[in-house]
């Protein structure tokens, strides 16, 4: 049996594949990037949190120590107090000593009198030494504050210090006698406190107001003056923010770190942390690769689960496909397809076996009602041709190949009924009729094209179906000229008149000319002659135009259509009513357009306009009118005769158009007229219409297509 070829993708194993891949897969990425986000939220909030908290703990611990150191230089007993500023010597050194060890960060404590001039000094590497060259203080007090701070400075050995000035006071009167400066090494401070708690690669750093460096978790940072006011943390604290609780932003180094800082208040430094991002981000990157190897481990377990379950579902299926276009390829009907399972796909199968009797049954029942069908198209009497988009023939029944032959097929429709001797083809209610010699036979054919829907086995666009209407339109041209002959026999009479008064001037005046001849002189002149030969003559010219007319009506009709206008026509064929015209004293209102061009028989349209008259001649009593009206209305033309007679009764006027009906006595109509008209004007495409009122007359409206030719 031929594999299937469905294409790869196309198959419900990948199908299986793609959906447990896909159903593992989003899940798993909706779930991990929503936990993945909350965790690393909540890993950047304690990163910061711990960061901030940091900075906290160090300026806390800063500001403390400061406070610390100018609460232990500030004297709080009236013996310290004057014994720092008294004359004693003795006892303000041992009392300098004591305030130098009690801080190990002190390096020098300078005295001063209340006019800021030294009075005596200490250093921890020298001892007691002599008051220098300068006899006042660096940073003196101001008179409104008890304290102050001056800037950070570096030593010779770039270490950063500060002073740390307090007033001495009188504890009895409140009054400054004097004051101490202290000279502090800001390196070991900080040294003391930035290295405590540190993440790895993170560190700590202290800026002044003015945005130097002043402490570093590296001191060489330090020591090399290392300009740090560009950074982004830093130029925060320099616009005025007072603390940030952490963000993540580019240091100078261009490296991406997170960090926080927060101001100290007094003295007005600011203490900054900072980590490189990707080793505060490294516990969010081993999460993140932990997730997606659960990830993978899972989606490969899915994918193995979907490959089984695929294979277990798909091979019934599979099965079930093979049987199918063995089937198919073999049109066995009859054959079943094994039941290997009571599932759904089990159930499929059974449904399949009794889809499978149903259609052989169904199978059974169409090729009999084809044959039954082949019998009626073949027994019809009508040619019947289907026809592709290109109007070549495809298919055709019996009848057609009886009358065109049996080699039909991909010759165009065209070549083959009208390459058969076509003699004329005319339209008959939008429908063609075409004459054609058959095997030397004239047949007549009815053409009558469907359109067909393009959703059909045999991709046919359109049906042709052939009607012989020989016996038909044979049976319609006798019915023409019998009513053509009795309209002649009823102008017979009146042409006789017509023609025995110009031969009763031709007698009367040959007898006279005759008789003058005969006669003794003198005989008639010349000019006599002349004018009873025109006379003569005229006449004669009389009676050949009325012979003209009643011949030219009763020629023998010639199939096919011409272009004629109806005015001129219509006007020739009241010339073979003039006797009866005359005779009943009827007044003929003729109103005719000019160009009234129609496309038809010109033959044909004279009969038509002859039965009209003729009958409004009949109903309508002596001294009437009769209205004759032709005219355009739009591109159609209108052809109206009104007569102002007997009209018809109402319970007649359905049977007007019947054949062989009339109202008329027995001798006076044959009952064809206006059914032989109705049959001529739809054969011009055009429609009667008829009304009439019981007394008062009857009006027949003919409307027809103006042909193009007639157009201004």
């Amino acid at each position: 049996m031929k594999k299937s070829s469905i294409p790869w993708w196309m198959r419900l194993k990948v199908h299986f594949l793609l959906f447990g891949i896909s159903m593992s897969i989003l899940p798993l990425f909706l779930l991990g990037n929503l936990g993945f986000t909350s965790v690393r939220q909540n890993l950047q909030k304690n990163i910061h949190e711990q960061d901030f908290a940091q900075v906290t703990v160090i300026a806390n611990e800063i500001r403390n120590f400061v406070t610390n150191v100018e609460i232990s230089l500030t004297p709080t007993k009236a013996t310290s107090a004057y014994a720092l500023v008294g004359k004693d010597k003795t006892s303000r050194q041992i009392s300098l000593e004591i305030l130098l060890h009690q801080e190990s960060f002190i390096e020098e404590i300078k005295i001063t009198d209340k006019n800021f001039v030294i009075i005596d000094q200490i250093n921890r590497q020298e001892g007691i030494s002599p008051p220098t060259s300068a006899t006042i203080i660096e940073n003196p007090v101001s008179m409104v504050k008890s304290s102050a701070i001056s800037e950070v400075f570096l030593s010779s050995d770039r270490r950063p210090k500060i002073y740390l000035t307090v007033a001495v006071q009188d504890p009895l009167t409140k009054a400054r006698i004097g004051y101490l400066q202290a000279k502090v090494d800001l390196q070991g401070i900080i040294s003391r406190y930035v290295n405590m708690l540190l993440g790895d690669e993170e560190y700590v750093f202290i800026v002044d107001h003015a945005g130097n460096l002043i402490g570093h978790t590296d001191p060489n940072l330090v020591l090399q003056n290392e300009k740090i006011s560009q950074d982004s943390a830093v130029q925060s604290f320099l616009e005025g923010e007072e603390f940030s609780q952490g963000s993540e932003y580019k240091n100078l180094d261009g490296v991406s770190v997170i960090g926080a800082f927060t101001s100290i208040g007094t003295p007005n430094w600011a203490v900054f942390i900072e980590q490189p991002a990707r080793e505060a981000n490294k516990p969010i990157l081993d999460f993140a690769f932990r997730l997606i190897l659960i990830a993978i481990l899972i989606m490969v377990l899915v994918m193995i689960l979907s490959i089984a379950f695929g294979l277990k579902v798909v091979h019934p299926i599979e099965n079930l496909e093979g049987q199918v276009r063995r089937i198919i390829s073999t049109g066995d009907l009859e054959s079943h397809i094994p039941i290997e399972s009571w599932d759904e796909i089990g159930r499929l199968v059974k449904s399949f076996n009794q889809l499978l009797n149903s259609l052989d049954q169904k199978n059974e029942n169409l090729k009999d009602e084809k044959e039954l069908l082949t019998t009626v198209v073949d027994g019809v009497g009508a040619g019947m041709v289907l026809l592709n988009s290109d109007k070549k023939i495809i298919w055709w029944n019996t009848k057609f190949a009886e009358w065109f032959g049996h080699h039909l097929e991909n010759l165009p429709c065209d070549q083959v009924v009208k390459g058969q001797g076509m003699e004329g083809i005319y339209h008959e209610n939008a429908r063609n009729m075409c004459s054609v010699f058959v095997n030397e036979d004239r047949r007549h054919f009815r053409q009558m094209f469907y359109e067909l829907s393009p959703d059909n086995p045999e991709s046919a666009a359109y049906l042709l179906l052939l009607d012989d209407v020989t016996q038909e339109v044979e049976m319609e041209a006798r019915m023409i000229e019998t009513d053509k002959m009795a309209a002649i026999g009823l102008l017979a009479s009146g042409v006789a008149h017509e023609i025995n008064n110009p031969l009763a001037i031709v007698a009367a005046h040959s007898e006279d000319l005759l008789d003058r001849l005969n006669e003794e002189e003198p005989g008639p002149t010349r000019e006599e002659i002349e004018t009873g030969f025109k006379i003569v003559l005229g006449q004669i010219v009389r009676c050949k135009q009325i012979t003209d007319r009643l011949l030219g009506f009763a020629r023998q009709r010639i199939n096919g259509s011409d272009l004629i206008e109806i005015g001129a026509v219509s006007l020739h064929t009241l010339g073979l009513l003039e006797h009866k015209i005359k005779q009943k004293q009827i007044t003929i209102e003729l109103q005719m357009d000019n160009s009234l061009f129609i496309l038809g028989n010109e033959n044909e349209w004279q009969q038509v306009v002859l039965n009209l008259i003729n009958n409004a001649l009949d109903a309508s009593s002596e001294g009437k009118v009769i209205e004759v009206k032709g005219y355009r209305e739009g591109e159609n033309i209108q052809f109206m005769v009104k007569d102002y007679g007997e009209g018809i009764p109402q319970i007649n006027q359905k049977k007007a158009f019947d054949p062989f009906f009339t109202t008329k006595s027995v001798g006076q109509g044959t009952g064809l007229g206006l059914y032989v008209s109705y049959g001529i004007v739809q054969k011009m495409q055009g429609e009667m219409a008829l009304e009439s009122t019981e007394g008062q007359g009857t009006s027949v409206k003919i409307t027809l297509p103006l042909h193009k030719g007639g157009l201004k």
